[in-house]
């Protein structure tokens, strides 16, 4: 294929009134549809657990129902017999049936070709009039949006969406989705010849080796990138969520109507920390801070966190504690989430009214000397009578993204990532976590060991550990993010707790503002178009008026920026979204001392 048999095709279309990209940028711009976005992200992580084609369906039907189209399809670029390059349709959603001979798409004058040749997104109208082919057979198409997927060293190939609504155009909102979906396209297939090539080499040692490390890298990288899309459209959610309670304390139906939102919020922010928590312990990125703490307190919490949903689903819940004080030297908040993931699978995976018991044992350490011995270990055993795990399965459940087929066919099921949470926490405290089930039907249950009992600690560390910050009084606040509902949601939270709020979407705007309003903090989200963050952060530094301000960085990033150097001596605190209103109000607190 020429390069001047593309340009002039590509002249052709456009005097032919076909190929009309510029029309994407004149129509009215719409506002995002990030509730949408978020639950197509969900399906896409859950997609990832199976094979590369099902992965390559999933982004079609996502593409089509994004996109409110009738078509939708991946066409990846192939080199014949002969040496010539041409598209074949891998997936496909729609009416018509798309055989082998339809599937095949010549480069030289095709859609598909074309907007490889222009490197970027492209729109035609009415493309069966014009090209033969799998375009030709989509009757009363009024429009198509073709875009490139990326690819090193040569594109994959493309991703595209049409529409027989003469009502229904395509514009920029359309374009930004498909972009983005095609970015994913390429990390899936990346991924998926990385892990072929290395099953298929494994054989010849090292270079097999050296692939299956490749794939890691590029799943890592898409998980963490996953993570971070996801965090974009939950942050706005929870901050709005937060302002509706407030407005409507005296609203019971509303509330009522709040709690199933909020508790799906929930669910998702789960699935998000386990995905990124996975991530950056496997990589040793993941700290441990012991504190001292009362392991019934620990376990209070960690019930709380399911109550809802047990008290939903009727389950029998016992909790059994020692019934005198338990003191522990652990990183308490990961305790709770140990205690707190393993409850979260014993309420998903037993029926309704089914029985989950929690044990905790521990010794009594209260007539022994004080600190200075070594610690001793709680047991923690959590057993439910739910649809229990295979024996085949069972020496695999710490694995990634492993689980069986009955729980992948629930709902809830989620994305299998939990118990290697719990693992690595668990090998971080220098404990140990071990599994049994008699089989499918047969129930679960869970031990825990942990070297965390504490003798008693000295009177100074009591009353250290016993103080409490100072409320929060109110505060100048800069916040900055280019997500404009994440802005305004956060905006308006703040203001209800009585702060004075600036908004900005911008590091220009910001740096405009801070010309006649002095911030005492500063939330600003690191990642950002035309200035990052951290960069916003240095200029403002330089200012009169932010002087005494506390930086403060939001992200949703798994290896996050606000951790390099130079980051970390520009802000105060870092913040994962969606922010989390009481790591917020310490923050604000804090930043008055």
């Amino acid at each position: 294929m020429a390069e001047l048999s593309l340009s002039a095709a590509v002249d052709r279309a456009r005097r032919a009134g076909v190929l009309v990209t510029d029309a994407l940028d004149q129509r009215p711009h719409r506002t995002p549809d990030f509730s949408a976005e978020n639950g197509a992200l969900h399906k896409l992580a859950q997609a990832l657990t199976t094979s590369s084609g099902a992965v390559l369906r999933e982004l079609a039907h996502i593409a089509r129902e994004l996109c409110g189209a009738t078509y939708a399809g991946i066409n990846l670029a192939t080199v014949d017999s002969g040496g010539k390059r041409q598209f074949h349709c891998s997936a496909f959603e729609g009416d018509i049936e798309v055989n082998a001979a339809v599937a095949s798409i010549p480069a030289d004058n095709s859609p598909d070709g074309m907007t490889l040749y222009l490197r970027g997104a492209q729109l035609f109208a009415h493309p069966q009039h014009h090209f033969d082919g799998l375009y030709a057979k989509m009757p009363d198409v009024v429009e198509a949006l073709v875009v490139p997927i990326p690819g090193q060293p040569v594109p994959w190939g493309t991703l595209w969406v049409a529409s027989r609504d003469k009502r229904h155009g395509f514009d920029a909102e359309h374009r930004r989705l498909l972009t983005a979906l095609a970015d994913f396209t390429c990390a899936a297939l990346t991924i998926s010849r990385a892990e072929s090539d290395a099953r298929r080499h494994a054989m010849a040692a090292e270079a097999a080796k050296d692939a299956l490390a490749l794939a890691e890298v590029h799943k890592d990288s898409f998980i963490a990138t996953l993570g971070h899309e996801l965090r974009n459209p939950l942050a706005p959610i929870d901050a709005e969520l937060k302002v509706l309670r407030k407005l409507c304390t005296d609203k019971p139906p509303a509330l009522s109507a709040l709690d199933i939102v909020d508790r799906q919020v929930v669910h998702l922010c789960r699935l998000v920390d386990d995905l990124l928590d996975a991530s950056r312990m496997k990589h040793g990125k993941h700290s441990i801070q012991p504190t001292y703490g009362l392991l019934q307190d620990i376990v209070a919490d960690a019930v709380a966190a399911v109550k809802a949903e047990t008290e939903r689903r009727q389950h029998r819940l016992t909790v059994n504690v020692p019934a005198y004080p338990v003191q522990v030297r652990a990183d308490t908040a990961r305790i709770v989430q140990v205690i707190s993931n393993l409850l979260s699978n014993a309420v998903k995976y037993t029926p309704a009214r089914g029985k989950i018991d929690v044990l905790v044992e521990a010794p009594d350490l209260s007539n022994r000397p004080t600190a200075g011995g070594p610690l001793e270990d709680v047991i923690i055993t959590v057993r439910d009578n739910g649809i229990g795990i295979s024996p085949a399965l069972l020496p695999y459940v710490f694995r990634m993204f492993s689980q069986s087929a009955s729980a992948r066919t629930r709902a809830e099921g989620g994305l299998g990532i939990g118990l290697s949470v719990v693992e690595r926490l668990v090998d971080a405290h220098r404990g140990r976590v071990d599994i049994f089930s008699e089989g499918e039907g047969r129930g679960t249950r869970v031990i825990v060991r942990l070297p965390i009992a504490s003798r008693r600690v000295s009177e100074d560390e009591e009353e250290c550990a016993a103080s409490v910050s100072p409320a929060s009084t109110p505060r100048r606040i800069l916040v900055v993010d280019d997500n404009v509902d994440a802005t305004e949601a956060l905006g308006t939270l703040l203001e209800l707790e009585g702060h004075e709020v600036k908004q900005a979407q911008s590091g220009r705007e910001a740096l405009s503002i801070v010309e006649t309003f002095a911030p005492e903090v500063a939330l600003i989200d690191i990642v950002m178009p035309d200035m990052g963050g951290t960069e916003l952060a240095r200029l403002l530094r330089e200012r009169t008026q932010c002087a005494t301000t506390r930086f403060v960085a939001m992200t949703g990033l798994s290896q996050l920026e606000a951790e390099r150097p130079e980051a970390s001596s520009l802000f105060a605190y870092k913040l994962l979204k969606p922010v989390s209103l009481g790591d917020l109000a310490t923050v604000l607190r804090q930043s008055a001392t």
